[in-house]
């Protein structure tokens, strides 16, 4: 992450969903602010976000479930996550898990993969102000208002 950069908490706003490849979108938006961005994100995670936010469940834990699994089987907590970089168009996340110590550790992750670990344990998620800075959008003004 940038040094001194802040961070800005942020949730899903949006997810849209098409049958085609690599056209899933989950819409981020700041908290007590306008400005939105996409992630593209594919089809597995996808499914994975809709499992974690409908709280569906499998009948043997999956890739995002083994993460918390071991996280938590080891004595940590996913406490929140952050979307900390960008480059060339990628995005870079972390993982903040408390350890038993008391510590937090970071772990890096892909944003998808992040969040769906994030809507999972209702934890926050967090992006550098940065990020927002270079791409964050306010939606449209409605034409009539």
């Amino acid at each position: 992450m940038e040094s001194g950069s802040e961070l800005v908490e942020v949730r899903l706003r949006e997810i849209q969903a098409s049958d085609g490849p690599g056209l899933q979108i989950m819409i981020l938006g700041e908290v007590g602010g306008e400005r939105l961005f996409p992630i593209f994100i594919g089809p597995s995670e996808m499914e994975a976000l809709d499992r974690a936010l409908h709280g569906k469940e499998t009948l043997r834990p999956l890739t995002h479930d083994l993460v918390l699994n071991v996280v938590e089987g080891l004595g940590g907590e996913l406490n929140r996550v952050l979307i900390d970089d960008l480059h060339d168009d990628t995005f870079y996340g972390k993982l903040l898990i408390k350890t038993t110590g008391g510590e937090e550790a970071l772990i890096d992750s892909r944003p998808s993969d992040a969040i769906v670990l994030a809507a999972r344990r209702r934890v926050p998620i967090y992006v550098a102000e940065h990020i927002l800075d270079t791409i964050g959008k306010s939606p449209p003004e409605d034409e009539f208002g």
